[in-house]
């Protein structure tokens, strides 16, 4: 069971290295951000296991993470119907 624990924080912190590496594209940046939250799931899953815990908060954190990414992929529309690309060097948050 250690093992996965190690595993999935290496995962998660090789997605935050991708998060940051990708900042060009805000598509990318969503994905790792997904990423990121799957790997927090597992992590918490995992730790619930083993202190056989109740498995409630699993269900209200896929509930905000489910949320979070479709705020997030809603923004990206409107992004791309107004600039017509998703580059992050195009946008300008000062005329939102």
């Amino acid at each position: 069971m250690n093992m996965n624990l190690l595993f999935n924080m290496l995962m998660f912190l090789m997605s935050c290295f991708m998060f940051s590496y990708f900042y060009k594209n805000i598509l990318l940046n969503l994905i790792m951000l997904e990423f990121m939250m799957i790997n927090m799931f597992l992590n918490m899953y995992f730790t619930l296991i083993n202190l056989q815990m109740n498995l409630f908060f699993i269900s209200m954190f896929m509930s905000i993470s489910v949320c979070e990414s479709i705020l997030g992929l809603s923004i990206l529309v409107y992004l791309i119907r107004n600039s017509g690309n998703d580059y992050s060097m195009n946008m300008n948050l000062m005329l939102w």
